[in-house]
């Protein structure tokens, strides 16, 4: 043992160079691939920490040509949670995706906050498990009652503990309800679709007879080995759609917990739920394995590189008596040595990385500690490399004769040297010519989604959650106005174009059934939003106190269901329960929700006396002049209204772009090892060139004193490498276009294919590769022929 490693230090010494290149290609490339595991971890794990993961599906409600929706009525849970042998348990949430106006007593202060909250029912800690660190798992029981977050009982209280029994007041539009705070849970990990806020206690059979209203995500606890498929089919057998009264039979399904995310079906009224892309992390993640196959070629490369230089102390060692397997042993043991070395190098990386501003760009932050597995798994992955990188080379450089000086020459200017890294570097120009190509499309989807035209204005838009006095104020509305800096104010009940919350009606249209989103509307938003018509007309202001509802469709929903403004007065329904409505105006299809879907039917609607009076609580702002000192005026506003009020108006094209930061990050992520990966590839080319010139030294003195020019010497170095390009090319286009057509599919609105990105990853492979040739063979170009010839 002490042999190995006095020699492994005899070649760390020996050979400084190829050392110091691939302790630092490895660490680099270890260091990368443990921040994508840590990315591709947390998404892959998502809802799989709780303890009922395997057990746990949200109930789905399919009405075929309607569309698929993951919420339910209220009855959903008496009529089949309760009376299903496999259903262990079972809740109901009532989620709300617009922030409430929560107020607290904080040292006899009244403190207002913006924050989510959902109604539930008891059944939410009997499924879900939080750990509770005040209060009992049956807190949700009693009416009345609040669970808490940890995270949010400091925000409001200051602290975690000795906050049961404080009071809070939810505001959520114009109505406002006490509960008290009976039970704090340790939050749960952020990779989850169960958020950390504010649950409040729910009657568990309540609106029973309301099957129509689709308004509640549904989760059951099946009995352990219990066929999901079976319960649903089991539940098919209910007549449903005389309940809901649909024309057509709806169909019930289950989906697990832990699939939700990765889910990609087109979900109507998908309130919330957090979505990833399992293309974009299996891209990660092979990106995260090619990171390591490229340094490992490296590691290769090198080793091989230095066979000629090491082949003569190898065979003089094997003269003295050394066997062959000790030889190799020796070899194996450097190349581990230098792997682990490397990974120490890694984890300082990382954890350097941790304190700087690159910790956001992953999900789950960098976390040392918090990974333990993962970092045992990147250390086999380390000692993997070292061992796989090492045998090669090892069984190669002493598998020759002590003759071979003499009879066989240089290996390293063997046809088999020669052969072997040719396909070394081929394989990592293709892998970057690949990975260019996928991070340029990167940026071009991720530029596209956010200059794409919505059919919305977004730039000189404020908005605000209005919440507390503030819903339905006059003075606010009227005060606002006085600035010069704002032209008109308009309003909705859920925010439009920054998020998928809308309710989804399911009408009886002439005999048909027909589904649409809706949003109730001030009279004015459509002009204050530069939504543009088609057809008819827009709303105005008589429609706000007329009885009867008025609506504007968009052009899907009048393409789908023939809907027109020539009919004008409709009737959903029939006989005595028909409700007459106008269609006013046929709005210019606009994309309502997030572009991680497609437009869908949509209507606007002025909510009127028959449609009900409660005031709209998202307010609009559409600005003219300065636009910072216009939102300034609005929060003076609020503030003088309403002194509690957290006031946090936002311009629209920034909330708009904050609905794609996960994508953007995501990106930026991808586009980074992306172009490490490259830059690793290119060492290895930088290490080639540096020994070829080495191996070389005679044969361009020889020509040098035979006239050849130093352009004629670069020019001959550089023809191999820019053929070699030009194959991998050959090889990586197909490979990479068929990538990125496939990866576009998974997007409802995406970027051309364009050929000028196949044609510059060319380009700029082919002029990096130029540039480090030429620089490193410069010096064996312009070297005196004299000194190459005496050496060899």
């Amino acid at each position: 043992m002490k042999t190995i490693f006095r020699n492994f230090l005899t070649t760390l010494r020996r050979f400084k160079m190829a050392s110091a290149l691939n302790i630092l290609g490895l660490s680099v490339a270890f260091a990368a691939f443990i921040l994508i595991l840590m990315q591709v971890r947390y998404e892959y794990s998502f809802d799989k920490f709780h303890r009922n993961a395997g057990r746990i599906y949200r109930v789905e409600v399919d009405a075929g040509e309607l569309g698929h929706v993951p919420i339910v009525s209220r009855p959903f849970g008496p009529t089949f949670g309760d009376n299903t042998a496999a259903v262990e348990d079972y809740c109901i949430i009532r989620p709300h995706f617009t922030e409430s106006y929560v107020t607290v007593d904080r040292n006899g202060t009244e403190t207002g906050f913006l924050q989510i909250t959902m109604g539930a029912t008891p059944g939410f800690t009997r499924l879900f498990t939080p750990e509770m660190v005040e209060g009992t798992d049956d807190v949700l029981a009693a009416p009345g009652k609040a669970l808490l977050p940890a995270s949010l009982a400091r925000k409001f209280f200051g602290s975690e503990f000795g906050v049961l029994g404080a009071r809070i007041t939810v505001n959520s539009g114009d109505q406002a309800a006490d509960f008290e705070v009976g039970g704090v849970y340790r939050d749960f990990p952020a990779n989850s679709q169960i958020k950390n806020l504010v649950y409040t206690s729910m009657p568990e059979k309540g609106e029973n007879n309301e099957w129509g209203t689709f308004s509640y995500t549904m989760y059951v606890l099946l009995q352990p080995g219990a066929d999901p498929e079976a319960v649903a089919q089991e539940w098919n057998r209910f007549d449903l759609a005389s309940k809901v009264g649909w024309a057509e039979s709806p169909t019930i399904g289950l989906t697990e917990l832990s699939d939700i995310y990765f889910d990609t079906r087109p979900l109507m009224a998908d309130f919330g739920t957090e979505h990833g892309k399992r293309t974009t992390t299996d891209l990660l993640l092979a990106i995260a394995l090619l990171v390591i196959g490229i340094a490992a070629v490296n590691f290769v490369n090198f080793s091989t590189s230095l066979t000629p230089l090491r082949i003569k102390s190898i065979n003089t060692q094997k003269v003295l008596g050394s066997p062959v397997s000790t030889l190799r042993a020796a070899l194996v043991a450097e190349a581990e040595g230098i792997a682990l070395i490397a990974f120490a190098a890694a984890v300082l990386w990382v954890y350097l990385l941790s304190g700087t501003s690159f910790n956001q760009f992953l999900s789950g932050g960098i976390s040392l500690a918090g990974n333990g597995s993962l970092m045992l798994t990147a250390l086999g992955v380390a000692a993997a490399v070292g061992l796989l990188a090492g045998l090669y080379p090892a069984y190669y450089t002493t598998s020759f004769p002590p003759a071979l000086v003499l009879k066989k020459g240089s290996f390293g200017m063997s046809a088999k040297g020669r052969k072997l890294r040719t396909a070394l570097i081929g394989f990592q120009f293709v892998v970057s010519l690949g990975l260019i190509v996928a991070a340029m499309f990167l940026q071009l989807q991720n530029n596209y989604l956010r200059y794409i035209d919505t059919g919305m204005d977004q730039e000189r838009i404020a908005y605000m959650q209005l919440g507390g006095e503030l819903v339905g104020s006059k003075a606010f509305d009227t005060e606002v106005k006085q600035s010069p800096l704002i032209e008109d104010v308009a309003y909705s009940q859920m925010p439009i174009g920054i998020g998928n919350s809308h309710a989804q009606w399911f009408k009886d249209f002439r005999g048909q059934q027909i589904s649409f989103a809706v949003e109730p509307v001030s009279w004015n938003f459509p002009q204050v939003m530069g939504i543009e018509l088609a057809d008819g007309d827009y709303f105005n202001e008589r429609d706000s106190i007329r009885q009867g509802n008025v609506y504007i469709f968009n052009e899907q929903a009048a393409k789908d269901y023939g809907l027109t403004t020539r009919d004008q007065i409709v009737e959903w329904g029939s006989g005595e329960n028909a409700l007459k409505s106008e269609i006013r105006g046929i709005a210019k299809d606009f994309n309502f929700q997030s572009l991680h879907s497609s437009i869908a039917p949509f209507a606007m609607v002025v909510r009127g006396k028959q449609f009900g009076a409660t005031p709209l609580p998202v307010a609009y702002f559409k600005i003219k002049g300065d636009p910072y000192a216009a939102v300034d005026h609005i929060e003076r506003v609020a503030a003088q209204i309403d002194p509690a009020y957290p006031v946090s108006a936002q311009f629209f094209d920034t909330a708009f772009n904050a609905l794609y930061q996960k994508d953007r990050r995501t990106t930026s992520l991808i586009t980074v090892f992306s172009l490490l990966a490259v830059v690793i590839s290119l060492v290895g080319v930088f290490g080639l060139v540096v020994f070829e010139t080495q191996y070389r030294r005679k044969e361009i003195g020889v020509r040098k004193v035979m006239g050849a020019t130093v352009v004629e010497i670069l020019t001959m170095f550089n023809k191999s490498f820019v053929r070699l390009v030009f194959v991998c090319f050959v090889i990586a286009a197909p490979l990479a276009w068929y990538g990125v057509t496939k990866w576009l599919e998974t997007f409802a609105y995406r970027t051309p294919v364009y050929w000028w990105v196949f044609a510059l990853s060319l380009a700029v492979v082919l002029l990096i590769t130029l540039i480090t040739v030429t620089v490193q063979s410069w010096r064996a170009a312009t070297a005196n022929p004299v000194n190459a010839l005496k050496a060899e």
